[in-house]
């Protein structure tokens, strides 16, 4: 068999656990469940893009209707499914007659909330140069066809000098360091692919925005240069070129035992677990 192309969600899934990266995109095991992190997270980053392509199309949505658009996200896309592993944190409700899955996803609820809150308050009215939302990209990290790469930026600005800003929304607590900035794989990748397929480029800065920080805009920014980009491209191809020899001489995917395994959805699979997940589903909170 042989992948078609690459993700930096599936690299890095490989370098987490080869056995889990195997499940979901080489035998192509899809599982509808996914973390409450997870699922706040995609509201947040929906709930923003609605956000500025209304603005693309000259409209400024007031606080309100966006919180409301959260809400109705929120609701419409809850599903049964969604698996809760931290459990130390406190729900803020504290009525004995609600189930207790209840007070988490209302925890969570709240969490995302505030994430759009503080967006919203911080960055209005809105006059950013966005050129796209959820811009897709697909390229080669070279001429060769093994090397292709498919990817989502969160929303990319431009102004008129060719000076572009790769945007990435961050909903959990933890901030990252400048260090781990400067050799983000994630932007780093969707850098090397605005430089293939835009030819106005005169500088791009990768932004990381940390939504859960309600006190200050607290805003990371980096320029990775030609040399740091080429190390990056060097690495990503070993890894893939890991993966395809793999494949090629039918080498097992070993599942790496971490606590990220509480976040894996294959437990049925992996021959690391013996049970299911347990952490999947309101029944099992």
């Amino acid at each position: 068999m042989k992948l078609k192309y690459f993700s930096y969600s599936g690299i890095q899934s490989f370098i987490n656990c080869p056995a889990q990266f195997k499940y979901r995109y080489i035998d192509k095991l899809y599982k509808k469940d996914e973390s409450i992190e997870a699922f706040m997270g995609k509201r947040v980053h929906e709930t923003i893009e609605y956000l500025f392509n209304q603005k693309l199309n000259g409209h400024t949505i007031s606080y309100d209707n966006l919180i409301k658009y959260h809400h109705d996200l929120w609701d419409s896309l809850w599903h049964n499914r969604i698996a809760i592993v931290n459990r130390k944190i406190l729900p803020i409700d504290r009525e004995k007659n609600i189930p207790l899955w209840k007070k988490y996803a209302a925890f969570y609820f709240r969490t995302g909330e505030k994430c759009i809150t503080n967006f919203y308050m911080m960055n209005k009215p809105f006059n950013q140069n966005v050129y796209a939302n959820e811009y897709r990209m697909d390229f080669l990290l070279d001429e060769n066809e093994n090397y292709r790469i498919k990817g989502v930026a969160d929303r990319l600005d431009v102004d008129r000098n060719g000076n572009w800003e790769i945007h990435d929304y961050k909903t959990g607590k933890r901030i990252i360091s400048q260090k781990e900035a400067n050799n983000s794989l994630q932007l780093g990748l969707y850098q090397i692919g605005l430089l293939q397929k835009k030819s106005n480029v005169s500088s791009i800065e990768l932004v990381w925005h940390f939504l859960q920080q309600k006190k200050e805009n607290i805003i990371v920014r980096a320029k990775i240069n030609n040399q740091s980009l080429k190390n990056l491209k060097n690495k990503i191809k070993t890894i893939i070129d890991r993966i395809r020899n793999k494949i090629h001489i039918d080498e097992n995917f070993e599942p790496k035992t971490s606590l990220l395994c509480n976040w894996c959805y294959y437990w049925e699979e992996c021959p690391g677990q013996t049970k299911t997940n347990p952490f999947i589903g309101t029944k099992n909170v």
